[in-house]
């Protein structure tokens, strides 16, 4: 089943006939790993109370929460983890070989360069993205 065709923090595109396009093998795949990357998850202090609302209200687990990395000091280890972990979570990652998080950092961006090989394809897919501090 196809997805419609939208890039996290794009417009819906539309098809040559009109209709919406859609988006389907390693181009569904990207999507859907942009997508959880850059999803905030619901935020929760130590005693369970909520500090922060969900950006899918129906699904307040979904996502890594990458967004909210904007401002704070940059821990490499701890967001190539975050990363990894959620991407796993995709069935349109491949297990193996597992996904590979090159991260640069200097005094004001984290910048990734994620690659995952495709888990219907085998094709090797690469994201790039920056987290400003």
């Amino acid at each position: 089943m196809a997805d419609v065709f939208h890039y996290y923090g794009s417009d819906l595109s539309v098809s040559p006939s009109g209709d919406l396009a859609l988006a389907s093998g390693s181009t569904m795949g990207t999507q859907r790993v942009y997508r959880r990357l850059l999803t905030n998850p619901a935020l929760n202090d130590a005693a369970g109370n909520s500090v922060a609302s969900a950006d899918y209200m129906s699904h307040p687990e979904y996502g890594a929460g990458l967004p909210r990395k904007v401002g704070s000091p940059g821990n490499a280890a701890a967001i190539r983890s975050l990363i990894k972990g959620q991407m796993l979570l995709e069935d349109a990652v491949a297990r193996t070989p597992a996904p590979r998080v090159t991260l640069t950092e200097n005094d004001t961006t984290v910048s990734a360069v994620v690659s995952y090989a495709d888990a219907n394809t085998a094709q090797q897919q690469f994201l790039e993205f920056d987290i400003n501090k």
